[in-house]
């Protein structure tokens, strides 16, 4: 499965025991970064070349997610692949159904910074996250519980719509309690609108984390 998803495209691949939360227990969590250069400087954010890439992330995770449901299912086990995003999300609903990055924490990809977005050593915020649900006996990594941003303040700082709190996530930590979803969605739909996007996308956060930029 792993060369699987890599084949298909994929920079990083977890496994995840998704302990009880879902009718599946394990998931298979396939990331793929962004360019360095799209997402280089946060007063261009979010540029048409992000919003560009943005868009064909989302397509091919979905192709590498589809690629491995289709191996899972011809080893005989039920498998079920969760989009890379989904279009229900908006100001009344500012979650998915499903938490990629809870499973890719799981996973021990990385973990939740500040800014809400999963942190990886390797590539910082820079990566886009896709999900595939199985009952496959997975071999899984170890979860990563507690964030590892530190003293840094980054994210919160520059936040055009200040959703960035100062408080520090840990697993379990209800969102609301060191990110506002509310502010962050209207911001970015601000942004985004204002450029033409009619995806809400803002990336300032992704662009101003150190957190692998060597990555």
């Amino acid at each position: 499965m792993r060369r699987r998803a890599l084949e298909a495209g994929a920079d990083l691949v977890g496994f995840a025991d998704l302990g009880g939360v879902d009718e599946f227990p394990r998931a298979v969590v396939i990331a793929m970064r962004h360019s360095p250069e799209v997402v280089a400087d946060p007063e261009e954010m979010p540029n048409e070349a992000y919003h560009a890439e943005y868009l064909a992330l989302n397509a091919r995770l979905d192709e590498a997610a589809a690629a491995v449901v289709e191996l899972l299912r011809g080893a005989g086990y039920r498998a079920r692949a969760n989009p890379a995003t989904v279009d229900e999300v908006g100001p009344d609903k500012l979650s998915a159904p499903f938490s990629h990055k809870m499973a890719a924490t799981c996973a021990g990809l990385g973990w939740v910074g500040r800014s809400a977005l999963l942190v990886t050593w390797e590539y910082g915020p820079r990566v886009r996250l896709v999900s595939v649900m199985t009952e496959a006996p997975l071999a899984v990594g170890t979860p990563v519980t507690r964030s590892e941003c530190e003293d840094c303040t980054a994210c919160v700082e520059a936040c055009p719509g200040g959703a960035i709190k100062k408080e520090h996530w840990y697993a379990g930590r209800p969102r609301e309690e060191f990110y506002d979803a509310l502010a962050c969605y209207r911001t970015a739909a601000a942004r985004a609108g204002s450029r033409g996007m009619k995806e809400t996308v803002c990336g300032v956060c992704m662009a101003v984390c150190p957190k692998g930029r060597e990555g």
